[in-house]
């Protein structure tokens, strides 16, 4: 019964739609990083400045990440108005979660930088 049980999770755990990709692999299979730097300028918004700009008083709205992800958009940053993103319906709800979750990551990590960089700057002044 034991052996039985084990083989089942195996078989499970590899055929199972379950077994999530990490936002590297994402990125690079969908090409995300052809327009789209983590910081600093390129054919589309960084990924720390989407986060940033999706960021509220409530926190970041993973909705309106995820939506431009799935569906694409065109012109919802000022600087990048002319620029369209291409929709990846390709994609499924986890792997748009796990994108989404990375982005907002990568703004967070940013202005925390950015923020201990600027105290101890402050303080050597």
């Amino acid at each position: 019964m034991k052996n039985l049980f084990l083989s089942f999770i195996t078989i499970s755990i590899l055929f199972s739609p379950l077994v999530a990709k990490n936002a590297k692999i994402l990125l690079k299979e969908n090409g995300c990083m052809r327009c789209h730097n983590i910081m600093g300028m390129k054919l589309a918004p960084p990924f720390a400045g989407i986060a940033r700009m999706n960021s509220g008083w409530f926190g970041v709205s993973k909705n309106i990440i995820k939506d431009s992800i799935k569906n694409g958009s065109k012109g919802r940053y000022p600087m990048f108005s002319n620029t369209k993103m291409p929709a990846f319906r390709n994609l499924n709800n986890e792997e748009l979660n796990i994108l989404t979750n990375w982005i907002v990551k990568q703004g967070s990590k940013r202005i925390r930088k950015g923020m201990m960089h600027h105290k101890m700057m402050h303080h050597m002044n």
